[in-house]
């Protein structure tokens, strides 16, 4: 990777990995719903005072459809899906379920964009998986399998979201495909208006908590990741993503003082191990 590249990837994982806790403390405040919306209207806000050429209209009725599509799948229902799952589930299930992702979208880029995964590739990215599942299998309660299916469509919704920009959005600057990503949801969003829990929102620390979500957690990450995807093939870049469930944890033992355990610090070997396979 070149040095912007870089830049972006360690950006998107951190904050990203950062997310898990932060949204964790946002759902004790509103519901998953109001999250999806405060989370978007915020992104919007921030990214048309800080780039507001990013919200020029792009002509034609079949881009904006991709534009719609891509946003529908990997925004609006991957982050409903996993906040209705998430609400039901322990947070260790759902990082595993969520993080199927990099598998689902591996070889959805086989069969839709007709991408060469080697078996190396596919043996780094299940080796990657195993070591997620070693970090959180312990914790883990099989109580729910209606949240635990919500949380595995977000994944597939969010691989399938990727296959839409790589088939049908890549010669668009990215910058622009991000921001009306974020655009098209937001609408959607505001359907759920009747479920909205608006109670919690004179707490001061709910919106540190809100901000630190939408802007470098989700303005800018996505953009790295869109950024990302723009460069390289999907069976490339997903394996790498194994990374922040990873992260996930050492922020969790930071913010909520949850110590790491044997089987934690095996999970991390693995996901290095899974992802030097998937570099080869």
């Amino acid at each position: 990777m070149e040095k912007e590249e870089n830049i972006a990837f360690i950006w998107l994982v951190t904050f990203w990995a950062l997310n898990y806790p932060l949204v964790k403390i946002a759902l004790a405040y509103i519901d998953p719903y109001f999250l999806t919306f405060l989370r978007l209207f915020l992104t919007v806000v921030f990214l048309f005072a800080v780039t507001p050429k990013s919200f020029k209209p792009i002509k034609g009725l079949k881009p904006n459809f991709f534009l719609f599509l891509f946003s529908f799948l990997g925004i609006y229902c991957g982050w409903t899906l996993w906040y209705l799952g998430e609400n039901y589930i322990s947070s260790s299930l759902s990082v595993i379920l969520m993080y199927t992702y990099p598998i689902i979208a591996v070889v959805l880029s086989a069969l839709i964009l007709k991408e060469k995964v080697t078996k190396t590739k596919i043996l780094g990215t299940v080796v990657g998986f195993m070591g997620i599942f070693v970090i959180f299998f312990k914790e883990v309660r099989f109580d729910n399998v209606f949240a635990m299916l919500f949380v595995i469509g977000s994944a597939f919704s969010w691989a399938l979201s990727i296959m839409v920009y790589k088939k049908y959005l890549l010669s668009y600057d990215y910058r622009r495909v991000n921001a009306y990503q974020m655009l098209y949801s937001l609408p959607l969003s505001i359907l759920f208006f009747p479920f909205f829990n608006i109670r919690s929102l004179l707490y001061p620390f709910f919106w540190e908590i809100m901000l630190m979500i939408a802007v470098p957690g989700t303005a800018l990450t996505f953009l790295a990741y869109v950024y990302l995807y723009s460069k390289y093939e999907v069976s490339t870049i997903t394996p790498y993503l194994f990374i922040v469930p990873a992260l996930s944890v050492l922020f969790s033992f930071i913010i909520f003082r949850e110590y790491l355990s044997f089987n934690e610090i095996i999970g991390f070997l693995l996901v290095s191990f899974g992802i030097y396979l998937s570099s080869k």
